[in-house]
Parts: structure tokens; C-alpha cells; sequence
């Protein structure tokens, strides 16, 4: 079934911030002081390419202590490398590490982090960018395959549930988890995207749980705009930048979104002005609207 999306038609009423932005500014510059990643271990699945390594770009300029990436392809992983190490601030180092992985498999995946956690200083993970995918699988609903919906969940949720599980063990004292996902996650439906769509709503409601059950982490959900990638096929209507939010989300102005899905597209100032009402409501989260007899 061949289904045009075009991205770029998304309403940008999303009534959060007015401000709407599709390229990085200085808010969200990770040469910010206060956004210093220094003394911090991140890993990121999916780290090799497209929008994993360029989140890890990101926390090689903020100073990270080690960055590690993840993936299935090596080849990927070893190119991933070069980019992240000419990012490094002058005068800084970063221990970049790669490996490897399928995250379909817990049991190598709960290996690999062991491995990273025997290997980076200190040896705590603080950072997970839990960004790993798999394609888009584009198919009515009422016609998809047992293949194609088994396909669907374990590519976008079991892989991200295992890594989530092998971090937790082995998370330092201020764990952050940011888990890469989608609009469509919540988005009026899209005919064919049917997979697509509730493979990327299951994460989400999935970190709901885990900040509940596991408060002393700050787990952010972030959709990081319509970027040109390997996933959308490099789709030439995608114009958004690559994200530069996710180093803010892991920063100390970013602490009252845990547990909160959040657009790169949103003004970070304007989130900060409205910090005490987002935190104290169910603002941006998947909740039921109009539960509360005010229909």
C-alpha cells in the first residue's frame, strides 16, 4: 500500500508553546554551561546513524565523560564514531566506545551493558537514549499480517524494553532515560500507519509505568521533529534539523518533564515559564481528555 504522509502538514497549534522551531537556537546549545554533560556516561541505541548519532554529537560538545553507541550494523557504528570524536570541545576528553548489538536479545543486551558499565569510568550509566527502531511497516489495519504485527512490536518495543531493563541495574545516582518516539504516537489516525502508530503509543504508555514505578528516574519521552532519515526514506519534505533538545531534556532545567512526552519542536523558554503547571497536571502525557464531567 503506498501511503504519502507529508509530516510538514502536522498542525503547529499543538497548544504547548507558541513558539515553533526547526532548527536548533541558543537555548538548546550544548555548549551551554548549563547544559554540561561532564562526569556523565551516555549510551545510545541506535547511536551509529542518523538521529541517535546526531543526539550523540550533542553530548560530545556538552562534555560528556564517555559516550557509548549501539547498534546492529559495525560498519555503521565504526563511521558513527568520527563524527562524535571531531565534536569534542578542545582541550576536553570523551571516551567514545561502540558495540555491536540485538537488542532483541535480552540476554545480549543485558551482556553488552554489563560490558559498557565494566569499561566506562566509575562504571554507572547515567544517560539512556533508548533510540533503536526498526522501519515503519506500512500496511492497513484491518489487513496486516501476524508477521508484520509481530515484526512491528518486537522492533519498536521489546528492543526498547530490553535496554530499558539492562540500564536500570546498572544506572547511576540520577538516572535519565530519553526514549526516542514519534507524533503519529498520538496523532488523529493516518490510514496505513496502523503499526506504525501503536508500536510507538506502546513505549510511550510503556515509560508511563516505569517513572511511576521507578521515581527516582527522570524518563522522558521526545518526538524529535520530521528529520530526513533512513526511516522515512530521506523523505526531501523533512526540514527539521537534527535534534539538539535532548541534551537540554538531560540537563537540571529539563527535571520537571519526567515522565512527560515532549516535541523538539516546542519552545524550551516557554516550557520553563509554564514548569510549575506542567509538572502539577497531566499536561503532555497519555491520558483520557474530558474524563472529568466537563464534557
Amino acid at each position: 500500500m503506498d501511503v504519502q504522509f507529508d509530516e510538514s502538514t502536522i498542525p503547529k497549534t499543538v497548544p504547548v508553546t507558541k513558539n515553533w522551531h526547526m532548527h536548533p537556537y541558543p537555548s538548546i546549545s550544548p555548549t551551554r554551561p548549563e547544559l554540561s554533560a561532564s562526569g556523565r556516561n551516555i549510551v545510545i541505541t541506535g547511536g551509529g546513524t542518523g538521529i541517535g548519532n546526531a543526539i550523540a554529537v550533542g553530548f560530545a560538545q556538552a562534555g560528556a565523560q564517555s559516550i557509548t553507541i549501539l547498534g546492529r550494523r559495525l560498519e555503521k557504528l565504526e563511521a558513527g564514531v568520527n563524527p562524535i570524536k571531531n565534536a569534542i570541545p578542545a582541550g576536553k576528553t570523551t571516551q567514545i566506545y561502540h558495540y555491536a548489538v540485538d537488542l532483541v536479545s535480552r540476554e545480549e543486551t543485558e551482556k553488552v551493558f554489563q560490558a559498557i558499565a565494566s569499561q566506562i569510568p566509575g562504571g554507572k550509566i547515567d544517560v539512556l537514549v533508548s533510540n533503536a527502531g526498526s522501519l515503519p511497516i506500512i500496511a492497513p489495519a484491518a489487513k496486516a499480517t501476524d508477521e508484520q504485527l509481530l515484526d512491528s512490536f518486537t522492533g519498536q518495543v521489546v528492543t526498547a524494553m530490553h535496554a530499558i531493563q539492562a540500564f536500570i541495574p546498572l544506572a547511576g545516582p540520577d538516572p535519565i532515560v530519553l526514549s526516542t518516539n514519534t507524533c503519529i504516537a498520538h496523532l488523529p489516525a493516518i490510514p496505513g500507519y496502523a503499526l506504525y502508530a501503536a508500536t510507538r503509543a506502546a513505549p510511550a504508555r510503556l515509560t508511563d509505568y516505569l517513572q511511576k514505578e521507578n521515581p527516582g528516574m527522570r524518563i522522558i519521552s521526545v518526538h524529535p521533529g520530521y528529520i530526513s532519515t533512513e526511516g522515512n526514506a530521506y523523505d526531501s519534505r523533512a526540514t527539521d534539523s537534527v535534534p539538539k533538545k535532548p541534551i537540554w531534556l538531560a540537563s537540571p532545567e529539563a527535571e520537571f518533564l519526567k515522565g512527560k512526552f515532549v516535541w523538539s519542536n516546542w519552545d524550551v523558554d516557554e516550557l520553563i515559564e509554564k514548569a510549575d503547571k506542567i509538572k502539577n497536571s497531566p499536561l503532555m502525557t497519555f491520558l483520557l481528555d474530558g474524563s472529568d464531567n466537563n464534557l
